[in-house]
């Protein structure tokens, strides 16, 4: 449960050290090569990681739920959704990229990202390849260095930085962005990381209650598939505004626990199988 902006081996001991330190660990150093010898699970600090990184973990596993070695079609032959992360540039990377004849308002896969910001270090001559030392310009400084507003009078920035080093400054300088392609919906892109069709199974009164949220995601309209739901089973539904100042998305509501229904609906239908859905 490495968090996933260590990258580079610098970064990476220095992790290993305070996990060390902190007895969650036992490490090995033999000819330069730092071993893991022992891992205790059941140091608090693997409980603090993964409630920091509940969101990461949750996304990897969705993004590897719809990983090609895994995108068999499900037993309707209707292929699984596929998940792409998507990074859009701030503000602060608009000048770096028209340079390079790119839009900042523009979304890219992260390889894409990472060939612009390669590709200048290449052209301006500062670098080679992704990996070493790259010399700072005033270019760079700006748009990954720089932070907005005025600056420290006896701030000194460094003259060159390795290249993965810049790879993690201009991934914080952008946006996460998911894109979600159903069978027969096509692809739809929302801001943050991937998310799961949630069910919650509830009472509402003496009643069960099944409530169904983030369709929306995956590019599902609730009133449909209430509707839908509600010739194939002959069941009520109803829906509700999803808690929440500026939410636009709704929350379906079933009237019995239904979660085994949908889920075989969602699975036939569109090929959404358990690995995209979270019932609670």
């Amino acid at each position: 449960m490495c968090p996933r902006n260590l990258r580079s081996h610098k970064q990476i001991g220095k992790f290993l050290n305070a996990m060390r330190k902190a007895k969650a660990i036992d490490v090995v150093e033999k000819k330069g090569v730092i071993s893991v010898s022992r891992v205790d699970l059941e140091h608090k600090v693997f409980a603090q990681l993964g409630e920091k990184f509940a969101a990461d973990i949750a996304a990897a596993s969705l993004t590897a739920a719809a990983a090609p070695a895994d995108s068999k079609p499900a037993a309707s032959g209707v292929p699984p959704p596929t998940i792409t992360a998507m990074w859009k540039p701030t503000h602060y990377l608009e000048d770096l990229y028209k340079v390079m004849g790119k839009n900042k308002n523009d979304l890219f896969r992260w390889d894409q990202a990472k060939a612009i910001l390669l590709s200048y270090v290449e052209k301006e001559g500062l670098g080679k390849g992704d990996s070493g030392p790259v010399k700072i310009d005033e270019m760079l400084l700006s748009a990954l260095l720089k932070a907005a507003g005025a600056q420290k009078k006896d701030q000194v920035w460094p003259e060159q930085v390795e290249f993965e080093e810049l790879e993690e400054k201009m991934q914080e300088r952008m946006s996460e962005h998911t894109t979600v392609d159903v069978a027969g919906i096509g692809p739809v892109t929302r801001k943050g990381q991937a998310v799961k069709i949630e069910m919650i199974l509830s009472k509402k009164g003496a009643h069960n209650v099944t409530r169904v949220s983030n369709l929306e995601s995956y590019g599902l309209d609730p009133e449909s598939v209430g509707t839908e739901l509600k010739k194939k089973l002959s069941c009520m539904f109803n829906l509700e505004d999803v808690p929440g100042k500026n939410a636009k998305d709704k929350l379906l509501q079933f009237q019995g626990h239904m979660n085994v229904e949908v889920s075989q609906y969602l699975q036939e239908r569109y090929g959404i199988t358990k690995n995209f859905l979270s019932v609670k």
